[in-house]
């Protein structure tokens, strides 16, 4: 019998890719050393190797990742071969390298002035000739001087020094982004014709703030203070960097500190020589320069220069905040979308810039960040590379222009549009509660008036399963405690006051065998009729918080206060937006498992206690419920409402809660993680040994 040799559609799309691959940068390298290269031709071999290799990596191919630094290294090595003939920003590199071994720092002082100096050598006057905006000083990032001057001392002018350098980040950042991802996977950023051409052919840096953010990644929480290194060498390489800095707020404190003096002593190093470090250059483009728009082009019509670029510069920023927010914990921060953002809304767009984000593209199935591979490329069909000379120097043609915008605008919209319709899975019922046994936890301070009727309430009530009542004094004055212990609840102290001190102290008291904990105010405001409603989904399985809701229930006439009602509808709509979970209400009223409150690791003390736990049960996709509940007029004075103090301290603790929770992990994600997917925990085995036996 012949064995079958054919191969796997997979390694057949993983060969053609790598062909295409190799097949497109020789083919731009042969180019740039023709007379008089034709930039047309050039666009559509980088544009169109781009595209395919996309398309036929799309979905993952049989490769191994050994095989894919391979053939990206003798991609770049083919490119080493290659003239950079389009740009012209590597004789700024070559010059602040020099500038930086003779004198120690290229800041400060512009190209212009040395030109014709007899000081300066020949060969660096060649150089000098084709330094672009000789009258600025240079604007690049501190690291990278330190680069340019390591190539400078060995290769002098010459940019095949600068060749080696950047062919050399590109592969290492291959390298890292293989220890990550799948080989396929990996293929899809190491084989893709941008990237060589915009790093090792066109001798662009920002292929170094891709590397340093990815090492930052890759660090991360097991290492945080490298990470916070890694984070400060690529706000090094480019200021733009700090856009994934928020993402230091998930890490331990010395992450953040790691980061914030390696980036000052970068820059110190040039700043004591007392020459600046380019920010003044760089306020200069970051005002002047326009090239290549994309949303801003419309913004700028609209609007006019000044307000256009304020409102770009509001809505990237709006967008970036949000995908750190947004973002479950450190590992899921959407890194590529947050510089999408930055970019769809920038004055200035190059080709070079998607170094930045196509490393995160990976984590994502999104197709705008490929599609933008293949249409940024027409950058490059300028006024002064097509020789039109009806068109300014560096515009863009028009049709080339067009083409970019509206490609990217179809793809974002087919990403979003996928996004939306893609609803998440719901997660499997867990396994019913066999043998419920509630705790019912009550926070009181100074409620002597009503914390008997309320125990008593919920004994009369009788839910399934009722097991035991906990009355938490909150160090009360008047005679809460022993009217409570009257009744026949279990009293527990807590004299630190705070609403979240008090449950945490009660739950510390729970009976060990109780697997669902009640929660409802001691003033009467929550009806124990309702107990039932909120138990029933949690003993069934089908949920593992249950809010009683009064904003879809019944609300009595003057039970809840003007700004009660303002924070219940804004505390949800934040959750809603950063989070896309939605919630009515923050009602104290609730049922929760409570293997699934242990895993929420509550902190809080005082008013953040009931949207801390909305809010991480939200980051956790834990199932949650709200059901309709009667809200009564409590007894007494609200310690909320009732004060002005009250009020202003309970909203600025509910708002401070959640922007804790949007920017930090708190080590509970991982955790969390593990109910939420399988659907079971230990309680649940426990059920199923106990049925079996």
């Amino acid at each position: 019998m012949v064995r079958s040799v054919t191969k796997p559609v997979s390694e057949w799309r993983a060969m053609i890719a790598s062909a295409v691959f190799l097949a497109s940068v020789a083919s731009l390298v042969f180019l740039t050393n023709e007379i008089a290269s034709p930039v047309l031709p050039y666009v559509a071999i980088l544009a169109g190797g781009s595209a395919l290799v996309s398309l036929l990596l799309w979905r993952d191919a049989k490769i191994s990742a050994k095989t894919v630094l391979l053939v990206a290294a003798f991609g770049h090595i083919i490119a080493l071969f290659g003239q950079t003939i389009f740009e012209d920003d590597y004789y700024r590199f070559l010059w602040d390298g020099w500038m930086t071994l003779q004198g120690g720092t290229p800041y400060g002082v512009p190209p212009e002035l040395f030109i014709d100096d007899p000081a300066i050598p020949r060969a660096m006057q060649n150089v000098l000739e084709w330094v672009n905006y000789p009258q600025y000083p240079t604007i690049y990032g501190p690291l990278l001087q330190i680069l340019f001057a390591f190539t400078s001392f060995f290769a002098g002018e010459n940019e095949f020094g600068l060749r080696i350098l950047f062919a050399s980040g590109a592969l290492i950042l291959s390298a890292l982004i293989a220890r990550r991802h799948s080989a396929g996977r990996t293929a899809l950023f190491a084989w893709n014709p941008l990237i060589v051409a915009e790093s090792t052919l066109h001798l662009h840096p920002d292929i170094f703030l891709g590397l340093g953010l990815f090492a930052a990644v890759l660090a991360g929480k097991h290492r945080p203070m490298l990470a916070g290194l890694f984070f400060a060498a690529s706000a090094g390489v480019k200021i733009v960097a700090l856009a994934a800095w928020p993402m230091l707020i998930r890490l331990a404190p010395s992450a953040l500190i790691a980061a914030v003096v390696g980036l000052a002593a970068l820059y110190g190093i040039f700043a004591v020589q007392g020459q600046g470090v380019g920010f003044d250059s760089t306020e200069t483009f970051a005002t002047l320069w326009y090239f290549n728009p994309i949303a801003f082009e419309p913004l700028l019509v609209v609007l006019g220069p000044a307000w256009g670029r304020l409102a770009s510069l509001l809505l990237a920023g709006a967008l970036v905040v949000w995908f750190h927010a947004s973002a479950r914990d450190y590992d899921s921060v959407p890194i590529a979308p947050i510089f999408g953002a930055i970019l769809l809304f920038a004055p200035a767009v190059n080709a070079w810039y998607l170094l930045w984000l196509l490393p995160f593209a990976l984590d994502r199935r999104d197709i705008w960040p490929y599609v933008a591979s293949a249409v940024l490329p027409l950058s490059y069909l300028t006024g002064l590379n097509l020789e039109i000379y009806e068109l300014e120097a560096f515009e863009v043609h028009p049709i080339a222009h067009r083409i970019e915008w509206v490609l990217l605008a179809g793809a974002i919209t087919i990403d979003l549009f996928r996004r939306f319709r893609s609803s998440p899975s719901p997660l499997p019922n867990r396994n019913p509660i066999a043998e419920p046994k509630v705790s019912v936890i009550i926070p009181a301070l100074n409620e002597a008036e009503s914390v008997g009727q309320t125990v008593r309430g919920i004994r009369l009530a009788n839910p399934v399963g009722l097991h035991e009542v906990i009355v938490a004094d909150n160090g009360s004055t008047d005679e809460t405690a022993s009217v409570a212990k009257s009744t026949g609840a279990l009293v527990i102290s807590e004299p630190k006051r705070g609403y979240g001190a008090a449950c945490l102290a009660a739950l510390g008291r729970v009976d060990r065998s109780s697997n669902i904990i009640l929660f409802m105010d001691a003033d009467l405001s929550d009806d124990p009729a309702d107990a039932e409603k909120l138990l029933t989904p949690v003993i069934q399985g089908s949920t593992d918080l249950v809010i009683g809701s009064r904003t879809i229930g019944k609300i009595e006439v003057g039970a809840m206060s003007a700004p009660q009602r303002f924070g219940n509808w804004l505390a949800p709509t934040l959750v809603r937006l950063i989070w896309g979970h939605r919630y009515t209400d923050l009602g104290p009223f609730r049922a929760i498992r409570r293997d699934t409150l242990e895993h929420l690791a509550m902190a809080d003390r005082d008013f953040g206690w009931t949207i801390e736990m909305q809010v991480r049960a939200a980051k956790m996709d834990m199932r949650t419920l709200e059901v309709p509940v009667t809200y009564r007029k409590r007894v007494g004075v609200s310690k909320i409402s009732g004060t002005v103090k009250g009020v202003f301290a309970a909203g600025w603790k509910i708002l401070f809660v959640i922007t804790r929770e949007a920017f930090g992990d708190f080590g509970q994600s991982d955790r969390a993680r593990e109910i939420t997917e399988s659907g079971q925990v230990v309680q649940d085995k426990a059920q199923q040994s106990q049925s079996a036996v």
